[in-house]
């Protein structure tokens, strides 16, 4: 069959030819990226690629082990997350070196996290064999994909008739957006992913991973977008735009009556990637078929098509599992209730509950 070794450093131009070169490359598999999750807290990236004899990569993974929880309760809070399928070359050789890279990741890895997840971007290919072969599971998960090569307006045509009405409104009302990658950008950023995953009630990543994405990523590839009205910013997402791929990666909102700020700026996002020759629009997500998922309806408001390429999961410890799912419910339950006496007890021109952002400085 051949031969390849296993190496745990790669020169940067030899790394990024391979993923530019890759049809499933994306930027979750690249050095810059790499870099960005090194420099963020509670996170630890892991590489690892594999070498055909001739000095060709042709496998390719790169894992984050993320801890929620600090020490001595980081063993029930810590899993590996690919934010993208692992890469390989589409023969037996590529497969098998794949195949090794993932069972080297597992004896790393079965000793410090609870699980791995893979989350594809892409329909299945030559990785899921691989995956399989390691005894990875597979379960069903939706996204959208929105088609960017057609002209903005034939996109924003294929809208559903509400959601565009909304964005107009919006506009009249005197609703903008502008791109802001400064420190300020992501001071407003943060804010407002804090308020809406604190509403959903799920753990947001540490600031400095947008910090990290702003200064280590190549200029161009994390793009901050604020709504603001009459001067007062409402809204802030981060889309990364890479090779073919635009893709929706964090962002939160306050909620504002008579207007629609998250739908103006996914649709500034959305333009921007068709007209500046962009492929694909990544919504990020959709949840699981047949259960209730409030951003997946939200997202269908755009006109993508709902893909079910799905997700992977391999658990190394079942029981200790059930305990840190057990343990991670009972926090969201306390964090909820001590969110909702606070917000009962917090006169209502406190930050709190009417927070203003200054974007100077």
């Amino acid at each position: 069959m051949g031969h390849f070794a296993l190496v745990g450093t790669l020169e940067p131009e030899r790394w990024e030819a391979f993923v530019q070169q890759h049809p499933k490359g994306t930027i979750f598999h690249t050095p810059a990226m790499y870099a960005v999750f090194q420099a963020t807290r509670h996170y630890t990236p892991y590489f690892l690629a594999a070498i055909n004899p001739h000095g060709d990569v042709i496998a390719l993974l790169l894992a984050v082990r993320i801890q929620t929880l600090p020490d001595p309760l980081g063993w029930i809070s810590s899993r590996s997350i690919w934010y993208a399928e692992p890469l390989c070359t589409e023969d037996d050789l590529g497969i098998a070196a794949l195949t090794a890279l993932i069972r080297r990741h597992d004896q790393v890895m079965c000793q410090q996290v609870l699980f791995t997840e893979v989350r594809p971007i892409w329909p299945a290919g030559a990785e899921r064999e691989a995956l399989e072969a390691c005894g990875y599971g597979y379960y069903e998960y939706l996204n959208f994909m929105l088609d960017l090569t057609r002209p903005p307006e034939q996109i924003f045509n294929g809208m559903i008739k509400s959601c565009r009405a909304d964005i107009r409104r919006s506009k009249k009302r005197g609703l903008i957006v502008e791109e802001l990658n400064t420190p300020a950008g992501v001071d407003l950023l943060y804010h407002f992913a804090r308020l809406s995953y604190e509403r959903s009630r799920v753990p947001l990543a540490d600031r400095s991973l947008f910090d990290a994405a702003l200064r280590l990523l190549p200029t161009g590839v994390a793009r901050i977008f604020v709504a603001y009205h009459e001067g007062t910013p409402l809204a802030a997402d981060i889309i990364l735009y890479y090779k073919q791929l635009v893709y929706a990666w964090y962002g939160g909102v306050q909620r504002v009556r008579g207007l629609a700020p998250v739908e103006c700026l996914t649709w500034h996002g959305i333009e921007q990637g068709c007209v500046a020759g962009y492929t694909h629009y990544d919504f990020g997500g959709a949840g699981v078929p047949d259960e209730p998922y409030g951003p997946r309806d939200f997202k269908a408001k755009f006109g993508g098509e709902l893909v079910n390429y799905g997700r992977y999961r391999k658990v190394y410890d079942p029981r200790k599992l059930a305990l840190a799912e057990y343990a991670y419910e009972l926090r969201r339950a306390i964090q909820h209730r001590w969110r909702t006496l606070r917000q009962r007890t917090t006169p209502k021109d406190e930050p709190d509950a009417q927070p203003v952002i200054s974007t100077g400085g």
